[in-house]
């Protein structure tokens, strides 16, 4: 799981769907993404860092966590 982006969406009272919403991708989609099931692309990344974790580092909010 993305510890540092789930982390950072509770502090922020974000949910998968506003996430989704940003890269326009279903709820569902966006969890397994974040589940680490399958990856953002980087383009989708950026994009939810822009909207949601403005100046917050990349490398940071997408850190992989250990399978």
């Amino acid at each position: 799981m993305l510890s540092n982006l789930k982390a950072e969406m509770v502090r922020r009272g974000i949910s998968a769907t506003d996430i989704g919403r940003v890269i326009s991708k279903t709820e569902r989609s966006t969890r397994d993404k974040i589940s680490e099931r399958f990856s953002f692309t980087i383009d989708e990344a950026r994009q939810i860092r822009d909207a949601y974790f403005p100046g917050m580092d990349l490398d940071f909010l997408f850190k992989s966590g250990e399978k």
